[in-house]
């Protein structure tokens, strides 16, 4: 007497206890596992699984609004909004579909922030729509003629700048990190005591502060990473000596130009109690001469962010900020010598002028 085997081995074990195993995967192992057989593939469209997998990545998930707004999206939920923000955006990356709209209002967006120190999350902030912005955005009718209100004037031409710390009444810590963990701060503390005597702690905030600034569209229910992830620049004020500026970003690719996402973070340190008091953690556009863009134009490289090509690979995309950043210096040093040429032809012109002038004076008088 035959016995039809399984096509799966798995199909022997409980439903719960392949999620149980797949509940302990990152994200790209589920994903891979996923493929193996038809019973993986079942239960990881568990949209619990993947909601855990983002509260754990990304503590600003869990709170009360982020849920309500991820889990009631328009494309996949949790498992989208994991694929969409997981990887960093590809500098000089194409776009996933050349052709697409990138019109949104600014209503739409939702930025999650979170910080890592030590791999332990210090803050978490949810910051629904963009701060001074009004719903007068849409690249195809946008006319500034009819603009009536002086407010949507001044938010569309002057620079553009998204200050997170406005909303202090969102800043929210899931489980026990309210601000900062305990652990976390009992490290951070440690390092300070350490290193007190060097008077510099710039290279323990690149090795061990991470960002991460998710824009989410609930409209559409697409998302992407703006952060670098890690500092790309940490500087420290030497007028307090406890000051600390971290710059992260990325880069965004336009039809005929490329954009920069600047993510701002000012902290200063202390030796008791909490030790990050945060300044300023603010986001602003700038073209790759390194100057700010206008509202207008931001939220065009904001909606052109969520159609950029990702890459997991952390060294290419810092390899690729790294190109970038290189041509902005060439670019400010030929604006540099253009300058210095014009100045030079200027006061050549001043100096010709006054000979002239003076022979003239000398000469008929």
């Amino acid at each position: 007497m035959e016995f039809s085997t399984p096509s799966c081995e798995f199909q022997r074990l409980n439903r719960d206890l392949l999620s149980h195993a797949l509940a302990r995967l990152d994200g790209s192992s589920m994903a891979a596992a996923s493929c193996a057989c038809s019973d993986f593939r079942d239960v990881a469209q568990d949209q619990r699984l993947w909601q855990q997998l983002c509260h754990s990545t990304w503590p600003s998930t869990a709170m009360e609004e982020a849920q309500r707004l991820i889990s009631s999206s328009p494309l996949g939920g949790f498992k989208k909004f994991y694929a969409d923000s997981y990887p960093l955006v590809l500098p000089y990356g194409n776009h996933e579909s050349p052709g697409i709209s990138t019109s949104a209002w600014p209503s739409n967006f939702v930025s999650l922030i979170d910080i890592y120190y030590k791999k332990k999350c210090i803050l978490s902030k949810v910051v629904d729509g963009i701060p001074e912005a009004t719903d007068v955005y849409n690249d195809k009718a946008y006319n500034c003629d009819e603009i009536s209100n002086d407010h949507q004037m001044w938010f569309s031409n002057c620079p553009f700048k998204l200050d997170a710390l406005i909303f202090e009444s969102r800043t929210a810590a899931t489980g026990d990190n309210d601000h900062t963990t305990a652990a976390a701060a009992t490290a951070i503390n440690r390092n300070v005591e350490e290193r007190k005597w060097r008077g510099d702690f710039c290279k323990v905030l690149k090795d061990d502060l991470r960002l991460s600034w998710v824009l989410f569209d609930k409209k559409r229910g697409k998302a992407v990473n703006l952060s670098s992830w890690k500092p790309l620049l940490v500087q420290r004020s030497w007028h307090s000596g406890m000051d600390y500026m971290l710059r992260f970003g990325s880069i965004v690719s336009m039809d005929e130009h490329l954009a920069e996402c600047v993510i701002l973070v000012r902290c200063m340190l202390t030796e008791r109690g909490k030790p990050f008091k945060w300044r300023e953690i603010s986001m602003t556009i700038e073209d790759i001469a390194g100057e700010p863009l206008n509202g207008r134009k931001s939220l065009m490289v904001l909606n052109r962010a969520l159609h950029c090509l990702r890459s997991k690979n952390h060294l290419q995309v810092e390899e690729g900020y790294y190109r970038f950043d290189r041509e902005k210096k060439e670019i400010k040093k030929k604006k540099e010598h253009r300058e210095a040429l014009a100045d030079g032809l200027c006061i050549s012109i001043e100096i010709a002028v006054f000979i002239i002038f003076v022979y003239a004076c000398t000469t008929f008088f």
